[in-house]
């Protein structure tokens, strides 16, 4: 699979999981103590794990810059400045998906839970976690699509081999 393919499906995946946090938000961060949020952002930054959301916005600025500049590639100028001032004016909502994320942690572990996970991910075997993780997902993935791809045609094989005995013309 090309960078650029994982890349999108990156996006998409961030994209999908901003929305649905989005839409949890109403119900989430009003039900949590300040304790359980502080706790819930020390274990996010602890693990690093919303690092890759901070390239959603410009991924989705950049898609955008490239849909409007393909329909209309004589105002590329205004294009790229309209959306560099749009970009730096919705930086400042990176803080509501932060908050979102924290109350979907602080739902999901008890206080003393996520003091625990910073407490980890600040250990030197966590700080390597959380470092090597983007790259073990990434090569997991990998190894899900190779095993997939010779899975998917060893079933063909063996399928057309079963309906041979079978005498159908396969």
């Amino acid at each position: 699979m090309s960078r650029s393919r994982l890349t999108r499906l990156a996006l998409g995946a961030s994209l999908t999981f901003a929305i649905c946090c989005a839409s949890l938000q109403p119900t989430l961060s009003a039900d949590f103590t300040k304790e359980q949020l502080s706790a819930a952002k020390a274990a996010i930054e602890a693990s690093h794990v919303a690092d890759g959301f901070d390239n959603v916005l410009l991924a989705v600025a950049q898609q955008a810059k490239s849909n409007f500049i393909r329909s209309n590639p004589s105002y590329s100028t205004q294009i790229e400045a309209a959306t560099d001032k749009v970009a730096l004016q919705l930086a400042s909502e990176r803080v509501d998906l932060d908050r979102q994320i924290q109350s979907i942690w602080a739902n999901k572990f008890s206080v003393a839970e996520l003091n625990d996970i910073a407490k980890f991910y600040s250990s030197p075997v966590g700080v390597k976690l959380a470092k090597e993780t983007a790259g073990l997902v990434a090569l997991s993935v990998q190894s899900v699509q190779i095993y997939q791809q010779k899975l998917s045609q060893d079933m063909v094989v063996k399928i057309r081999e079963e309906l041979k005995k079978q005498g159908l013309p396969f």
